[in-house]
């Protein structure tokens, strides 16, 4: 599965919680993957069903810098920012996001949690899951206990779960 979802990282790590107390690492020097820049809109089976598109489900991936993203999730008043960056643990490559900001306004620094999402593009679907709290707990304290326990689970299938899915926008 090829991992970096910053895009739907977002979207992912406020509905289900996987939050972290410390990063998987705090170095990000790995590239970031331009196919997932843009707008992204919810492509869920529920989304599609309805004739008009939910603009508030839509996820704003921006290249901050060559190894960063700003993330937008949700569009609208309830927009959060996130700072996104490619990190690797063993051959495989996430991506971590943090909280930046919410309701128009920064959150304190205690409140800047850690996420790890995986993502798949494929045939336009931009697939993301966040990591598995029962696999991987919320309450490692060290960045060291957080790469070994996801080391510890690579092969599992189950390490990443609650998928969300996303078309890009197409440009007017």
């Amino acid at each position: 599965m090829k991992t970096l979802a910053p895009v739907l990282v977002l979207a992912l790590v406020l509905i289900s919680g996987c939050v972290y107390e410390v990063p998987v690492t705090a170095d990000h020097t790995i590239p970031i993957d331009p196919a997932v820049l843009g707008l992204w809109q919810e492509a869920s089976d529920a989304a599609a069903a309805n004739k008009e598109p939910n603009l508030d489900e839509q996820l704003l991936a921006l290249k901050y810098s060559d190894t960063e993203y700003l993330i937008r999730y949700p569009s609208g008043k309830n927009a959060m920012y996130f700072r996104g960056y490619p990190v690797k643990v063993g051959d495989s490559v996430f991506v971590q996001v943090q909280l930046l900001g919410a309701n128009g306004q920064p959150v304190k620094d205690s409140d800047r949690k850690y996420h790890v999402v995986a993502y798949q593009l494929a045939d336009g679907v931009l697939e993301l899951k966040t990591l598995n709290t029962d696999l991987v707990p919320g309450t490692l304290t060290s960045s060291a206990e957080l790469v070994k326990a996801i080391q510890a689970n690579l092969a599992n299938p189950e390490l990443f779960k609650d998928p969300g899915k996303f078309r890009k926008v197409a440009k007017e």
